[in-house]
């Protein structure tokens, strides 16, 4: 009984050496919504920002900062609006900024009786 004890222990205090060691990476929260509200009684604008995946350079850090403004977008319209409106369908890119550091989409949403298909 008391070797079972013993490896039990041993196997848990290696399952948490392993667990912890390793790198740690520092993940930062940066606010992605620039602005948003209504343009009109059926339209709705969202702009926000993307940031490209580190270590990408040229072209690929462009499409990477442009993909993530527009999945910031399409979160921004799931926690705004109900499931009759879908951001792929009903949304268009008006307008698509790049910078060295970030991109920016200017994402309008367009559907009749938007208000009302706001989340409560």
């Amino acid at each position: 009984m008391k070797k079972l004890i013993m490896l039990l222990l041993a196997i848990t205090i290696i399952q948490y050496i392993a667990c912890t060691s390793g790198e740690i990476q520092n993940v930062q929260n940066i606010p992605t919504l620039v602005k948003e509200g209504f343009i009109s009684p059926n339209e709705y604008e969202i702009v926000c920002i993307g940031f490209a995946k580190e270590g990408l350079t040229g072209t690929q850090k462009n499409e990477s900062a442009k993909r993530a403004a527009i999945l910031n977008a399409y979160y921004y319209t799931g926690t705004r609006f109900n499931e009759t409106v879908i951001p792929d369908k009903d949304g268009t890119i008006k307008k698509m900024e790049v910078t060295d550091t970030h991109a920016t989409i200017y994402y309008v949403i367009s559907k009749s009786n938007l208000k009302s298909r706001l989340k409560k």
